[in-house]
């Protein structure tokens, strides 16, 4: 019957706080990986493992399709794209990151030290290395994808969505027949995703509205038909519709709670994210902070706070 994919979900380990990122392989014809997994060889080892319990090998692979360009999802991508011949499905706003090597701070700086960060918090941040290596494409055959295309299959099809939001080109894959979302780390079942603090492309100088694209996103997702959800961290879920309303009482939630911390006075985002979240240390500091000012761009976009600025900080007040 048309539409029927086997899907497999492989559970791959990182070292990250969010623990274990889930690949999952489409063995129809042509045989396909969504995610791979970080670049570290107890990863690489799972993986070739996992796909050999499940009859395939790496050199069966001919389509990997990355969700987005953090490293625990696509580290591994050029090592097995390279050994199967494979070609590797990505926006191209996640392909950029993975050409060359970006210099994430250098992009980002000025939309830090707007947030009355001091230097030495800025040093903590940059100290704390990243465990895995920068992600590359270079040298592998791509094939850009940007939402609205079909990944087809001789038993069915993908249809790409883009839902950015966590990451610029984040990428959700639908299969219509059997009404499963491959989401990537835009609907997970135990978190909340964070809405990292991105420049915009389009718009030189500016944020991405991270959080605004992703209750939008929320917005696209709620009104489609899901029977199953394959997401890139925790277990499979059915019950779609909670998770999103568990992820906008958080948003909701974030919202009242910084407007009540800026009744007390003015404040900037980085004083915010050190009263809201205390302990963040080293990268965390950055998350907290991301989280915190995607929080207030929207509701200075919605009229319910003021945004004024001195000495290149912005401080933040109730309207």
């Amino acid at each position: 019957m048309k539409g029927l994919l086997p899907v497999y979900q492989m559970v791959i380990p990182t070292p990250y706080p969010v623990g274990p990122v889930n690949a999952y392989l489409i063995k129809g014809d042509p045989i396909t990986l969504v995610d791979v997994g970080p670049d570290m060889p107890q990863a690489y080892k799972v993986l070739r493992d996992m796909l050999s319990s499940l009859d395939c090998r790496i050199e069966d692979i001919k389509r990997i399709v990355i969700t987005h360009s953090h490293p625990d999802h696509c580290g591994l991508a050029a090592q097995v794209a390279k050994e199967a011949n494979a070609v590797v499905l990505i926006h191209s706003l996640e392909e950029s990151k993975l050409s060359g090597e970006p210099n994430f701070f250098k992009e980002r700086i000025s939309f830090v030290l707007e947030t009355g960060i001091p230097p030495e918090v800025i040093q903590e941040i940059m100290a704390d290395r990243d465990k895995l290596p920068h992600p590359s494409v270079q040298g592998v055959h791509t094939r850009l994808i940007n939402g609205g295309e079909s990944i087809d299959f001789d038993g069915g099809e993908l249809q790409v969505m883009h839902l950015p939001g966590h990451s610029p080109g984040h990428l959700c894959l639908y299969n219509p027949e059997q009404k499963f979302l491959f989401s990537g780390d835009f609907l997970l079942p135990h978190i909340t995703p964070n809405p990292l603090m991105e420049p915009d492309h389009d718009k030189p100088g500016c944020r991405l509205p991270a959080l605004k694209q992703y209750l939008s996103g929320l917005d696209t997702l709620e009104k489609m038909d899901i029977a199953m959800v394959f997401p890139g961290h925790g277990g499979t879920f059915n019950d779609f519709n909670s998770v999103i309303n568990v992820g906008r009482r958080h948003h909701n939630a974030q919202f009242e709670r910084i407007k009540d911390k800026l009744r007390a006075g003015e404040l900037n985002a980085f004083q915010l994210s050190r009263t809201i979240y205390p302990g963040l240390r080293g990268w965390q500091v950055f998350l907290g902070l991301s989280e915190i000012q995607a929080h207030l761009d929207l509701l200075v976009e919605k009229g319910q706070i003021n945004c004024s600025q001195s000495q290149g900080v912005n401080y933040y007040s109730i309207s």
